[in-house]
């Protein structure tokens, strides 16, 4: 399986160096300059192994920006910050952060190499993991434990049907969902008396939550816009 890496540092020269190298190396690389919401969206789309980050990247702080990503428990991947600053003090405030492994610069690529490979050797060891508590979407999150949508940090109460539909629809965003896919996953029934009461459900969530989250495929079923 091939390993997944997300590099984000605001050096461009830098950014190209390290995406040429880790291709070399058998890896599929994402990469961003900024830290932005597309840039935020196309981690939790990519799902990486690893997540590299520049700690002084533009627009954001990587300490902040990695307790985030950590305290969300939304993605199971590591992260390894890097930077030019050397101070024990920063070093500690980004493991208290949740970071994986903190590299102070010149970094040796190989070296670096060295130290991922011993992070996904160590995922490989220990494949199970809690599930996500919270799932994130654009700006949708999923609050699993509390069945409590946000969507742009507004709270949204749904019942617990069209809860469970959207935590389907979210957790798998390119899968086409037919009717009775849906009804068997949400109802734990194989056989419904109507199939279409999933369109009254899809219905009632486009009303809460907009009429695009959800998107509709002609004569197959439902999926995630």
């Amino acid at each position: 399986m091939t390993p997944i890496i997300n590099i984000l540092s605001s050096n461009t020269s830098e950014l190209e160096a390290f995406k040429r190298f880790f291709e070399t190396e058998g890896f599929e690389v994402f990469v961003s300059s900024v830290v932005d919401e597309k840039s935020i969206n196309e981690i939790y789309k990519n799902h990486p192994d690893v997540i590299l980050l520049d700690l002084n990247i533009e627009n954001s702080d990587g300490i902040e920006l990695c307790y985030q990503l950590k305290t969300e428990n939304v993605l199971n991947s590591y992260i390894v910050l890097f930077t030019d600053h050397q101070e024990e003090y920063i070093q500690i405030e980004a493991f208290k952060a949740g970071a994986d492994d903190y590299i102070v610069k010149p970094i040796n690529s190989r070296v670096l190499l060295k130290r991922i490979n011993a992070l996904l050797k160590r995922k490989r060891l220990n494949p199970k993991k809690e599930k996500p508590k919270i799932v994130s979407y654009n700006n949708l999150k999923i609050d699993r434990e509390s069945y409590l949508v946000y969507n742009d940090g507004e709270k949204i109460s749904l019942p617990r049907k069209e809860f469970e539909m959207l935590f389907l629809l979210i957790d798998k965003p390119q899968k086409v969902f037919s009717r009775e896919e849906i009804f068997q996953k949400v109802w734990k029934e194989n056989k419904g008396t109507n199939l279409r009461i999933i369109d009254v459900h899809i219905r009632k969530i486009r009303e809460q939550i907009g009429e695009n989250i959800i998107k509709t495929i002609k004569g197959v079923g439902y999926q995630l816009a």
